[in-house]
C-alpha cells in the first residue's frame, strides 16, 4: 500500500472483508487426488509442476537439471543444491512468491531454500498423503465455496462435488477414426457437447491460442464438408503406414467445427471461456492470443457469453474496449495475479474507470497444485483490495461501494454468470 494511513486502513479493513468472505474460484486445473499425489508425495516434484518452471528455465536452468530435480529417487537435499543458483535468480517472481506463500500458509516454512526444504517435504508428505488434503486447503485455507475445474479430461463425474464443477476442453478430431459421413460427424461432435453438458460441465473451455491464431473464420458448408473428406483420406493413409503418425488438421476444418461448438453452446445458454494472452511454456506465439481476434465471434453470437481468460495480457486494454463494447464480453483475472500483481493492479484499477464492476471475475488460481491456489488467492485479495483502497483514498468510491465490488468480483459474478 501507499504511505497514507487512511489508505492503509481501508485497507486492512477491505481485505479482513475479504479474509471472510467465500471466493468462488473461476479456473483451476487440479487433479484427483489419486493423480495428484502419486506414488510417493515430493514437494519438489509438485511446486516444480507448474508455472515456475517457466521461470527456471528463462533463468537458465536446463531441462536435464530440471528433472534430476524433480527425481524424487534422489536425495532432497542434493537436488536443491542443483535447483539453488536458479531459484535464487527467480525468487523476485510473482510465480515464486505464489509458492511461498503457500508454504507458509500451509506448512508454516516461511522461507524455501537449502535449510528449510526438508522439513518442508517432511510437512508437504504428511499433509499431501491424507485424501482430504485439497478439501482442506480450497475450504479452510482459501475458503473457497467453488471452483470451476478443468482437469484435462472428461472425468466429470470427480470434478462434480461441493468442490468443483467441471469445465471440459473440445478436439474437433476425436471423431475422425470413425470414419463417419461429414454430417453425422457434425452431429455426433455436437452430441459429444450435450452429453458432457448433462454430466455437470458448467463451461467450454478452449486453449486455442496454444497451437494457432484466436481468429475463426466463417467457413462454408461445402468448403468444410471437401476439407473433411481431404483430411480423411490423408489421415487413413497415413495410419496405415505408421499408426502413430500425425496428420494435420485442416485450419478450414477446425473454424467450421468451432462455429458447430458455438451454436450448439449458444442455443443451450452456454458459458464460453477462452485462454488469450500470455501462453504458460516457452517460444509460444504471442501474437495468436491477441483477444482482438475474437470480435468477430462476440458480434456473430451476441446472446452467447464469454468469459476472456487472464485479462488478455498484455493486451488488457483491447480487452477493456471489446468487454465496454459487448454486452456478452466478460474479462476474467484468473492466472493474472501471478503473472504480474503490478500489471493486475494496474488494470483493475483503470477497469473499474471503464466497465461496469459486474462484468470482472476476480480470481482463478489456474493451478495444477493445491498449494498454489493457496498463494495465489492471497496475492489476488491484495491487489483487488489495494486498488480498492486507493479508489476510495482518491475519492472515487466510498467503502460501501468497494465493499459491494469486492463481494461481486470474487464471488457474486461468477455466481450469476455461471448460475452456480
Amino acid at each position: 500500500m501507499q504511505n497514507c494511513k487512511n489508505c492503509n486502513e481501508k485497507y486492512e479493513h477491505l481485505l479482513n472483508f475479504a479474509d471472510n468472505m467465500q471466493i468462488i474460484d473461476t479456473h483451476e486445473h487440479l487433479q484427483p487426488h489419486k493423480n495428484y499425489v502419486g506414488d510417493y508425495p515430493d514437494v519438489l516434484c509438485d511446486y516444480l509442476g507448474h508455472y515456475i518452471t517457466t521461470d527456471l528455465m528463462s533463468a537458465g536452468m536446463s531441462e536435464q537439471d530440471l528433472n534430476k530435480v524433480k527425481d524424487y529417487k534422489l536425495d532432497i537435499i542434493e537436488r536443491f543444491k542443483i535447483l539453488e543458483p536458479y531459484f535464487d535468480r527467480v525468487k523476485n517472481t510473482s510465480y515464486y512468491r505464489s509458492l511461498e506463500i503457500g508454504a507458509k500458509k500451509i506448512h508454516k516454512i516461511n522461507e524455501i531454500s537449502v535449510k528449510t526444504i526438508e522439513e518442508l517435504n517432511d510437512k508437504f508428505k504428511k499433509s499431501a498423503s491424507c485424501e482430504d488434503y485439497g478439501r482442506h486447503i480450497m475450504k479452510d485455507v482459501c475458503n473457497i465455496e467453488v471452483s470451476i475445474n478443468d482437469n484435462w479430461s472428461q472425468d466429470m463425474k470427480w470434478s462434480t462435488t461441493d468442490l468443483f464443477v467441471p469445465t471440459c476442453q473440445f478436439s474437433p478430431d476425436s471423431h475422425i477414426a470413425e470414419n463417419l459421413p461429414f454430417d453425422e460427424y457434425c452431429e455426433k461432435y455436437r452430441q459429444y457437447f450435450l452429453k458432457q453438458k448433462d454430466d455437470g460441465m458448467k463451461t467450454i473451455k478452449t486453449p486455442m491460442a496454444y497451437w494457432r491464431s484466436l481468429y475463426v473464420e466463417d467457413v462454408d458448408y461445402n468448403a468444410a464438408k471437401e476439407a473433411y473428406a481431404e483430411f480423411v483420406k490423408k489421415y487413413f493413409a497415413a495410419k496405415k503406414e505408421d499408426p502413430d503418425a500425425w496428420v494435420e488438421f485442416p485450419r478450414k476444418l477446425d473454424d467450421y467445427m468451432m462455429h458447430v461448438l458455438l451454436k450448439a453452446a449458444d442455443e443451450n445458454n452456454f458459458i464460453i471461456q477462452i485462454h488469450t494472452g500470455l501462453q504458460e511454456g516457452m517460444g509460444h506465439n504471442l501474437e495468436d492470443s491477441n483477444p482482438m481476434l475474437l470480435r468477430n465471434l462476440f458480434t456473430k453470437y451476441p446472446n452467447l457469453t464469454f468469459d476472456i481468460f487472464h485479462m488478455g495480457y498484455p493486451y488488457e486494454r483491447e480487452l477493456m474496449v471489446l468487454a465496454k463494447t459487448h454486452a456478452n464480453v466478460y474479462i476474467d483475472l484468473c492466472w493474472a495475479h501471478i503473472i504480474s500483481p503490478y500489471a493486475t493492479k494496474n488494470a483493475f484499477y483503470e477497469m473499474l474507470d471503464v466497465l461496469p464492476y459486474t462484468k470482472i471475475l476476480g480470481f482463478g488460481g489456474d493451478y495444477i497444485l493445491f498449494d498454489g491456489v493457496a498463494g495465489h488467492v492471497t496475492l489476488a485479495k491484495q491487489d483487488i483490495c489495494e486498488v480498492l483502497a486507493k479508489k476510495i483514498c482518491n475519492g472515487e468510491c466510498d467503502i460501501d461501494l468497494a465493499e459491494k465490488i469486492l463481494q461481486s468480483v470474487l464471488h457474486d459474478n461468477a455466481k450469476r454468470i455461471f448460475k452456480l
